[in-house]
C-alpha cells in the first residue's frame, strides 16, 4: 500500500531502522536530524515469521513512538524484499532521494502510523541492493565512490548527490561458504586470528598478470598448499580473504567505478563495521600502485571511514526530503 502521508512531513522527528537481514539497527531522530538514541537487536527480516514484523519493531520502538506520536517510521533494507514484511519495489538508476521517495511503500503498525519502507536500487544488468542506497545519501555527500563490504560486498558510485552506478562482489559469501563447507573447509580447520604475511600473499597474487583468466584453477591452490607442501591452514584461509579481497578491489577499481572524472578526484569511501574496514584499508595502497597512470592520479590511496549513522542520516533525508 502506498500513500502520500508517509512522504509528508516529520513534525516530531523521524524513528528510523536499518532492517537488514540478520540484524536492525534503529535510531530515534530530532526533526533537525539529531540523533537522540541508537538501538540494535537479532531479529533480521530473513527468516522472520510474517506475523512477527509488527511485534518486533514495537519491541524495538514502541516507547519511541508513544512517547512521540507524531514521529515518521521509515525503515530500509532486507525488511522491503521478497518473503519479508512486504516487497516493496526497486527504483532504477539514476536515482535520488526525490526518486525513491517517489516509491516508497508502507505498511500499518500497532503503533498508530504506517512503517514506510524504502526499495532499493536497481541497474539495468540487473543488479541490486537494499539498503546501501539510504546510506549512501546519508554520507552528506555530492560526489564520491562508496565502497560497503559485507555479504555482498557493494560499490556505488555518486554524482551530484544521485546514485548513477553500482555494481556486486560475492565476496563475502564465497569467503564463508568455502571456509565451512567443502574440501578447502577441511584443509582450512577452525577459524583463526588473521595471518598478516598470508593474507598480503593472497592479494599480491590477485594482482598477478591473468589472475581473473586462472581463478577456478587458482580456488583448489589453497587446499593444494595444505596437503602437498604442508601450509598450516590457518595461513591458507588468510591467503583466501587476501585473494578475494584483492580480486574484489582491483576489478571495481580498474573498471567503471575507478574511471576518472575530467574535472574531479572523487573521494573514496569505506562505509563497514572496524573489522572489516581494517582489512580493506590495508588492501587499497597495494591495488591502487598496480592501477594504471592516469587511476592511480584521480583515485586516493586511502579511504575515509563514515561514521556509523550513516544510515540514520539518509532515513531522515528520505523521510524529510531533505
Amino acid at each position: 500500500m502506498r500513500t502520500q502521508a508517509a512522504k509528508d512531513g516529520a513534525g516530531d522527528g523521524v524513528i528510523a531502522i536499518d532492517w537488514g537481514s540478520s540484524r536492525l539497527r534503529a535510531w530515534l531522530i530530532d526533526p533537525d536530524g539529531t540523533v537522540r538514541d541508537r538501538r540494535a537487536g537479532d531479529q533480521g527480516a530473513i527468516g522472520l515469521p510474517a506475523g512477527r514484523f509488527d511485534a518486533v519493531l514495537a519491541e524495538t520502538v514502541g516507547d519511541w513512538a508513544a512517547a512521540r506520536p507524531a514521529a515518521a517510521l521509515f525503515a530500509c533494507g532486507m525488511v522491503g524484499a521478497r518473503g519479508a514484511w512486504v516487497e516493496a519495489p526497486y527504483v532504477d538508476l539514476p536515482a535520488g532521494v526525490d526518486a525513491i521517495r517517489d516509491r516508497l511503500v508502507t505498511v500499518p503498525t500497532s503503533l498508530g502510523r504506517v512503517l514506510s519502507i524504502v526499495g532499493g536500487l536497481r541497474t539495468r544488468e540487473p543488479d541490486v541492493l537494499r539498503g546501501e542506497e539510504t546510506q549512501a545519501l546519508g554520507t552528506g555527500l555530492s560526489d564520491g565512490l562508496l565502497c560497503m563490504p559485507g555479504t555482498h560486498a557493494k560499490w556505488l558510485r555518486l554524482r551530484d548527490g544521485v546514485v548513477d552506478a553500482f555494481g556486486t562482489w560475492f565476496t563475502g559469501e564465497l569467503y564463508e561458504l568455502l571456509g565451512a563447507h567443502g574440501s578447502l573447509a577441511k584443509a582450512f580447520g577452525d577459524a583463526a586470528p588473521l595471518d598478516d604475511a598470508a593474507f598480503d600473499s593472497g592479494v599480491a597474487r590477485s594482482l598477478e598478470p591473468g589472475a581473473d583468466a586462472r581463478w577456478l584453477h587458482e580456488l583448489f591452490t589453497f587446499r593444494s598448499r595444505v596437503v602437498g607442501q604442508g601450509s598450516p591452514g590457518a595461513a591458507e584461509r588468510s591467503r583466501l580473504s587476501g585473494w578475494l579481497l584483492g580480486t574484489e578491489l582491483r576489478q571495481a577499481l580498474s573498471g567503471p567505478f575507478g574511471a576518472p572524472d575530467a574535472d574531479r578526484t572523487l573521494p573514496l569511501v569505506l562505509v563497514a563495521d572496524p573489522r572489516l574496514a581494517g582489512v580493506y584499508e590495508r588492501t587499497l595502497p597495494v591495488v591502487h600502485a598496480v592501477l594504471d597512470p592516469e587511476r592511480r592520479e584521480r583515485l586516493p590511496r586511502a579511504f575515509v571511514r563514515a561514521d556509523s549513522d550513516c544510515a540514520a542520516r539518509g532515513l531522515h533525508r528520505i523521510a524529510t526530503g531533505a
